[in-house]
């Protein structure tokens, strides 16, 4: 990405006068404030300058400086991308259109998320949702086949999966439990 130069003039659109030490002391201020949030923890590029914005910070700083930490790999949207889903498929079953979701919440940019659901695939997919349907399946015993077909499909539907992965899922669980 090429560098944007930031003048006083430039930052003077919005109707606010900088000098030229002024400019460069706000830099240090930005920069200072995205070092302090990285050590803090892992944040997306989204969420940072969202946070640095909030504080009225010129939006033109904050994206060079997004820009140049990016460049430095201090901000790496796809490998922190790539491990959140990572942990959350470790930790739980999920289907692959929250996690998207869950990611553009987080501020990660579009290109960051297809390649962290890239790894997912419909197979993957498919087992995590049998091994929900099979837990909950468990719960339902008590109800009538039909009743319980329905409401385990409503479940993995509210989960995210698609009509296919979810029947496929329901099929699964039917055979296995006892009637």
């Amino acid at each position: 990405m090429p560098f944007i130069q930031v003048t006083p003039e430039s930052l003077a659109e919005g109707g606010v006068k900088y000098s030229l030490q002024s400019v460069d002391s706000l830099e240090e201020e930005i920069r200072q404030s995205l070092l302090k949030m990285i050590a803090r923890g892992a944040k997306s590029s989204g969420k940072l300058r969202e946070a640095l914005l909030a504080k009225d910070y010129p939006a033109q700083l904050v994206d060079q400086l997004i820009d140049r930490f990016t460049e430095v790999s201090l901000i790496d949207d796809f490998q922190m991308a790539k491990d959140w889903v990572q942990s959350q498929l470790s930790r739980k079953a999920a289907a692959k259109t929250v996690l998207g979701m869950t990611l553009r919440d987080k501020g990660f940019p579009a290109e960051a998320i297809a390649a962290a659901l890239l790894e997912i695939d419909a197979d993957s997919e498919l087992e995590s949702a049998k091994k929900i349907a099979t837990t909950r399946m468990r719960q339902l015993m008590k109800l009538e086949p039909e009743v319980r077909s329905r409401r385990l499909a409503g479940y993995l539907t509210r989960k995210g999966y698609s009509s296919s992965i979810v029947w496929a899922a329901v099929k699964h669980a039917s055979s296995e439990s006892p009637d």
